[in-house]
């Protein structure tokens, strides 16, 4: 081979592989001291610890890694490991699916008939993703704003069963969704609810303005440098935050509202699509392995 790309690592190899470039995408790295991690029990946190340390030695071994956002770059560059290390920016790209809409696939029937107001999102059911606030939401939104809700995800089967009482009496769950159904979800829904703790990156803002969809998202560095100024921002440890931001969106007159999703719609469509990415991958390695070429020549 002339080089091996590992779209999202690390690798699990022990030996320096030649020309060999990896996709970067663990925020627990870059940002130890995040809410999850110090909610843990000691021992708990220890073994966290322990993993992304072992990880981290994983990922230095690459010659050079790919992320999707400047404050993963900024985030590695804090450590001594990946002071010097090769570190490509590639933006990543709402998946063609959501542009072909004869391609969507429908829901269930019945897995979303609410006549009220629809909230939720797509997302497995992960400690970072901050989803155990969402009834305490809805609670406030119906007794303090006299907005009533219904509010869907998308777990699998087992991530429902542990889910508590009350969250499975507040929550519906219309079960794990083909990415072809994704878009129908979107669809049907009236906004987007994101109360993340920790990401590098994550798809779902992108897609939410692709459908046009307001989103209701936490207001971290990292959600920020996705969004700009075309989301509706809160603090995601404060569920009366999030349902002020759920209530004021959808206090503003309905010309307004509409307004402000088109301009994210706008937005997103103006970034590269899947086509540029992929082409921006094989550019870094033509590059790379031009440059190894050059230097072993000289």
């Amino acid at each position: 081979y002339d080089a091996v790309f590992t779209v999202f690592g690390p690798a699990y190899t022990l030996r320096r592989l030649k020309n060999h470039f990896v996709g970067f995408a663990q925020p627990n790295i870059i940002y130890p001291d995040n809410p999850v991690s110090k909610s843990l029990p000691l021992l708990q946190k220890a073994k966290v610890r322990a993993k992304y340390f072992f990880q981290k030695l994983f990922f230095a071994l690459a010659s050079g890694l790919v992320v999707e956002l400047p404050h993963v770059k900024q985030g590695l560059r804090r450590f001594p490991l990946f002071r010097d290390k090769k570190i490509f920016v590639v933006e990543s790209a709402v998946h063609s699916v959501y542009s072909r809409k004869e391609e969507w696939e429908p829901l269930a029937e019945g897995a979303m008939d609410s006549a009220i107001l629809k909230l939720g999102l797509v997302s497995r059911n992960y400690p970072h993703k901050n989803l155990e606030v969402l009834p305490e939401v809805k609670r406030i939104l119906k007794e303090t704003f006299d907005m009533e809700v219904s509010l869907y995800v998308t777990f699998t089967e087992d991530e429902w069963e542990t889910c508590d009482d009350n969250f499975r009496k507040s929550v519906i769950n219309v079960g794990p969704l083909k990415l072809a159904q994704c878009p129908s979800f979107y669809a049907q829904l009236d906004g987007v609810v994101f109360p993340t703790v920790l990401e590098c990156f994550s798809a779902v803002p992108i897609e939410t303005f692709m459908l046009e969809k307001p989103l209701f998202v936490s207001d971290r560095g990292f959600i920020r440098d996705i969004c700009g100024a075309h989301a509706n921002y809160f603090d995601p440890l404060s569920p009366y935050s999030i349902a002020i931001s759920i209530h004021q969106f959808f206090s503003l007159p309905t010309d307004v509202q509409h307004k402000r999703t088109m301009a994210a719609h706008k937005f997103v469509q103006s970034m590269p699509g899947p086509d540029v990415r992929a082409a921006r991958y094989l550019d870094i390695l033509r590059s790379e392995l031009n440059e190894c070429s050059q230097v072993h020549h000289v």
